[in-house]
């Protein structure tokens, strides 16, 4: 299957050893360019799994505040590990904004930013007030969820981001070795497709809620976001300020909503 591979390992089960092959999620570098106004700037490299590195970087564009819209984007290409991408002129850049100092791990989304300041500017979209779902139907949801990870169910080894509409039916998923790497690719394909059209749609992902994934979540306008682990601090300071319905330890019996429990009836 894209995006894994197999290694050979040793298997020690009741004190006896076999030599087996395993399947690995791959992990590997993404180096990302933008060209504005005739100047190419790098834009930093990220650790993730191998394929619709399109949406990622589109997704990537997106949760960094670059762009808009998929249109803002002139031209987008991809050669041996670099995607390149080049915006309108019309846009604004700065790049000292959005240049990572250092290697983004897949663990890490934000990491090597100079400063938050830039994340708490670029929330856009106000989420949806009139939007309320049954919580069984967010249990539902995590059912389904479970089902849809063809990677993790090969490696073991990856997240998801999935967004569902209000009756259950999937809209759009992706995984990646990255929890942040997932949603971006989430976000670069819905964009890429159609658009964002988030007011009446749930976010799921697989992991824990972290600062960047609510950033992210907000970012694309989804009023409800539900994660099976827990929250940090931070995500839920940002959830509670910009009115985000954020669910975390989501099982089928139970969940915990840290914000916005209005949305959940």
């Amino acid at each position: 299957m894209a995006g894994t591979r197999e290694s050979d390992v040793i298997r020690i089960s009741n004190h006896v050893s076999e030599r087996v092959v395993d399947t690995l999620a791959i992990e590997a570098p993404l180096s990302m360019e933008l060209t504005h106004k005739g100047v190419t700037y790098p834009l930093g490299i990220t650790m993730r799994t191998p394929g619709e590195d399109l949406d990622l970087t589109v997704g990537f564009l997106y949760s960094e505040g670059i762009i808009e819209h998929f249109d803002d984007i002139h031209k987008l290409s991809e050669e041996k590990g670099v995607i390149s991408v080049e915006i309108r002129d019309n846009l604004e850049f700065d790049v000292n904004s959005h240049r990572r100092q250092t290697l983004t791990s897949s663990a890490c989304g934000v990491c090597g930013k100079e400063s938050l300041t830039n994340l708490h500017q670029i929330h856009t979209k106000k989420l949806s007030q009139s939007f309320k779902v049954k919580s069984d139907q967010i249990s539902e949801n995590l059912k389904l969820l479970n089902s849809i990870q063809p990677l993790f169910e090969l490696t073991g080894g990856t997240h998801a981001a999935v967004a569902f509409d209000n009756n259950g039916d999937v809209i759009a998923s992706r995984e990646d070795v990255g929890r942040h790497n997932a949603l971006d690719k989430l976000i670069g394909h819905m964009l890429r497709n159609g658009g964002l059209h988030t007011e009446d749609s749930i976010l799921h992902v697989s992991g824990r809620s972290s600062f960047e994934l609510v950033q992210k979540t907000i970012r694309a306008g989804f009023p409800i976001m539900a994660s099976v682990g827990a929250a940090s601090s931070l995500a839920v300071e940002l959830a509670r300020e910009y009115n985000l319905t954020l669910v975390c330890f989501l099982k089928p019996e139970s969940m915990v909503v840290h914000s916005a429990p209005n949305r959940i009836i």
